[in-house]
């Protein structure tokens, strides 16, 4: 029986000039990178197509340019150290489906942890790509369902923090409003922080509408009507169009939340099958398209 890992799903965001196209082209000729002392780079990048949409699959590989490997000279019977060039220290196979800006990459633990993995895949491709006051970044899609857990077990929320970028292609209904903001205003980013005093919680119901977009339905769609900014920008964020946080209390105890701790993952296996890890990913995308009514721009 193959091996499982851990997959996480994150959303590629893109801002300024940055188009899918300039993704697909990094994907195809990427350049290699340089972060504490080890070099990171795509490797065995193959772009497929199941009949209707294209997708790629690759990994991402961590290597060390001036590694050193010990070996033993059986006529001295002595261990020495000679110098390996580029030696591979591991690699996270991932998926990236433009049609629905998504992407799913293996955990590697000790090695290439999810929030790393999201970081360097962002950096390779803007060290690829050939486009001034242009960036991508990798934000995780959250599980609303923890999500939901957690912030009903608050007593109150005394902050509510968000860094959110427009969505391209798909959008939630519950933030369009914000969402056509940001386009009207042309923005690329924009933070949201609101702060109450600390004898009285801030006036959200942000807890219902997260627990009112995992129990709604085709039939019975949760459809409250205008939410307020903030709330809606933690919703963004937890969609995977950007990084938010909420601070509350439960008692005396003071909790953070973020939307980047409950990650939407699943278990496959580690050396995938391209087809296979395809079909699982777009699955989850369209399965959570559908949970949260999002819709094509």
């Amino acid at each position: 029986m193959a091996r499982k890992g851990t997959y996480y799903l994150g959303r590629v965001v893109k801002t300024g000039a940055l188009e899918t196209a300039d993704i697909k082209a990094a994907l195809r000729a990427p350049e290699s990178i340089t972060r504490y002392g080890s070099a990171w780079t795509f490797l065995d990048v193959r772009e497929l197509s199941d009949g209707r949409s294209s997708y790629f699959f690759g990994r991402l590989g961590k290597y060390d340019p001036d590694g050193e490997v010990s070996v033993v000279d059986p006529e001295q019977h002595k261990e020495t150290t000679q110098r390996q060039p580029n030696i591979t220290r591991a690699s996270s196979p991932f998926l990236y489906v433009p049609e629905h800006s998504g992407l799913s990459f293996l955990h590697v633990s000790n090695q290439i942890e999810h929030t790393t993995f999201m970081n360097r895949w962002a950096e390779v491709i803007n060290a690829s790509h050939n486009q001034l006051l242009a960036r991508c970044d990798v934000d995780p899609i959250a599980d609303l369902r923890s999500f939901a857990r957690k912030l009903n077990g608050l007593d109150g929320i005394y902050r509510v923090s968000a860094t959110v970028s427009p969505p391209n292609p798909l959008f939630g209904p519950l933030w369009e409003d914000l969402k056509n903001y940001l386009k009207s205003r042309n923005t690329d980013r924009m933070k949201v922080e609101e702060d109450s005093s600390q004898r009285e919680p801030l006036d959200t119901d942000l807890p219902e509408h997260v627990q009112g977009i995992v129990q709604q339905s085709a039939d019975k769609p949760y459809a409250p009507g205008s939410l307020p900014i903030g709330d809606a920008a933690i919703l963004m964020a937890a969609d995977g169009y950007g990084k938010g946080y909420v601070r509350g209390k439960q008692g005396d105890d003071v909790v953070i939340i973020r939307t980047s701790e409950t990650v939407r993952n699943f278990s496959f296996a580690r050396d995938p099958e391209p087809e296979e890890l395809y079909r699982k990913t777009a699955a989850i995308l369209e399965r959570i398209k559908e949970e949260r009514h999002m819709e094509h721009d």
